[in-house]
């Protein structure tokens, strides 16, 4: 919780249980509900969502497009009204369902949870800046296409144990450190005879394996969708040397960084 809110929040403890504002919101949502129910104007979009949530958390990309595609021809349902003109309407049905995928499927479906928060910051402030109700529709659906993407990529950790999916989460938050399996292990608060074994079943890889691994696929992403030098991501991810980096990426992706980013 930020300062400002934390502060806001000591200020004016009066005001949070306030029977003024509960009026207010209960006399809106009657008559809203009211006008509604009478005119027979009803949301229909709970089991699109769900079912679409289901997708995502099973990490269903192809399902996932194909069941868009044809809801969104063969159905008509009513979002609602939440705002007072159409663009603004647009921006906040995204905003609202970027945040219900990234908590309630992308979460779920086993993507780290600083990463998917973060992914669903980085859509709101990009769909805030849209000035076309066309461009934020084409944000919506990539958005979720990416969110299916990532869980599926992640998807796996469903079938890790609290434990080892903690450390895995754990390590997917800290590459940007020089991170050894010693701070894994220390991070666990288990023995080494207890975790190495353990990480290494249901994973697949040593914990030095998997730190190295995750390491090279942030690499990849950043070499694709940053202008950050070569330099710059070595460093990012804390690896000893440049060319250290540059050894360990082609060692385990047939390629240099250069390479991989000219592809």
């Amino acid at each position: 919780m930020s300062k400002k809110r934390k502060d806001w929040i000591e200020k004016n403890k009066n005001l949070l249980i306030s029977k003024k504002y509960d009026k207010e919101i209960t006399t809106a949502y009657t008559n809203t509900f009211y006008d509604a129910r009478d005119l027979e104007i009803l949301h229909g979009t709970y089991q699109y969502e769900q079912q679409m949530l289901e997708y995502i958390k099973e990490g269903k990309s192809l399902e996932l497009r194909k069941f868009l595609l044809e809801y969104t021809n063969n159905n008509e349902f009513n979002e609602g009204k939440v705002a007072d003109n159409d663009l603004r309407q647009s921006k906040n049905i995204f905003i609202a369902l970027v945040a219900m995928i990234g908590k309630n499927a992308a979460i779920p479906g086993g993507m780290p949870i600083e990463q998917a928060y973060y992914l669903i910051d980085t859509y709101t402030q990009q769909c805030e800046i849209l000035e076309k109700i066309e461009d934020v529709y084409n944000l919506q659906f990539n958005m979720v296409m990416d969110f299916v993407a990532r869980v599926e990529k992640y998807h796996y950790t469903n079938d890790l144990s609290p434990i080892i999916k903690d450390c895995a989460n754990y390590i997917i938050f800290h590459l940007n450190e020089r991170l050894y399996p010693s701070d894994v292990i220390e991070y666990s608060n288990k023995s080494k005879s207890y975790l190495c074994p353990k990480f290494k079943k249901e994973t697949g890889y040593e914990i030095g394996a998997y730190i190295t691994k995750c390491k090279i696929d942030e690499a990849k992403s950043l070499l694709k969708y940053t202008n950050k030098t070569i330099s710059e991501i070595s460093n990012y991810l804390s690896f000893s040397s440049q060319p250290y980096f540059q050894n360990v990426f082609k060692k385990i992706t047939g390629k240099t960084p250069k390479e991989f980013r000219e592809y």
